[in-house]
């Protein structure tokens, strides 16, 4: 054998061992990232089964935004709404209504029943006045702006789903999903060129 010859196999040898190197490298990031998205996915869809489902099923969410309900409500919580008849509520229920024939929507407390008006009086358990007494709410609450009953509560759930349904949190998830795409695109054309290296080498 030559001294050319030896050379010659010394450094495809080595070609080959740095091109195994960059694949071996390439298939640890895509491991990594592959289990990165997975566990993204998880998330998504835990989240689509904590906002979206209950609504398929006639559960309404709500975000609480004010500490009137607090400690049972915590600010930042999501509440998730049963629709019942005003027959089934009962004093000291939580109840979700439309306030003063609005669209604004709370949930207080009800201390109160008339049926022979068909209203409800409610309070917030937090509104307080200066000797520690719950401030009663002014207006009462007629049958018809009853939205129905809190039947669960998820603390800072709230947040996250202000966030990823308004802007910029819509805009953020949007860019990230488009970023993962093309990392993915990206991987899988390197790990086609790895292969089609090496089955031409055979």
């Amino acid at each position: 054998m030559t001294k050319k010859n030896a050379n010659a196999r010394i450094n495809t040898g080595y070609v080959e061992k740095k091109a195994e190197r960059r694949s071996l490298k390439i298939n640890i990031f895509k491991t990594i990232f592959k289990i990165f998205i997975d566990i993204i996915i998880f998330i998504e869809i835990v989240l689509i089964a904590l906002f979206f489902f209950p609504r398929i099923i006639g559960i309404k969410t709500y975000i609480v935004t004010s500490g009137s309900m607090e400690p049972l409500y915590p600010i930042g919580s999501l509440v998730y709404v049963k629709s019942v008849d005003a027959s089934e509520i009962k004093i000291g229920d939580a109840i979700t209504f439309y306030m003063d024939e609005s669209t604004i929507v709370a949930t207080h407390q009800v201390y109160e029943i008339n049926e022979g008006k068909s209203e409800f009086r409610t309070q917030g358990i937090n509104n307080k006045d200066e000797n520690g007494e719950i401030i009663h709410d002014a207006s009462p609450v007629k049958y018809s702006s009853l939205i129905g009953k809190p039947i669960l509560c998820i603390k800072n759930l709230g947040y996250i789903n202000k966030f990823i349904t308004t802007p910029p949190g819509i805009y953020i998830i949007i860019s990230f999903t488009i970023f993962f795409i093309i990392i993915n695109l990206i991987l899988e054309k390197k790990e086609e060129e790895t292969y089609e290296k090496s089955r031409k080498k055979k």
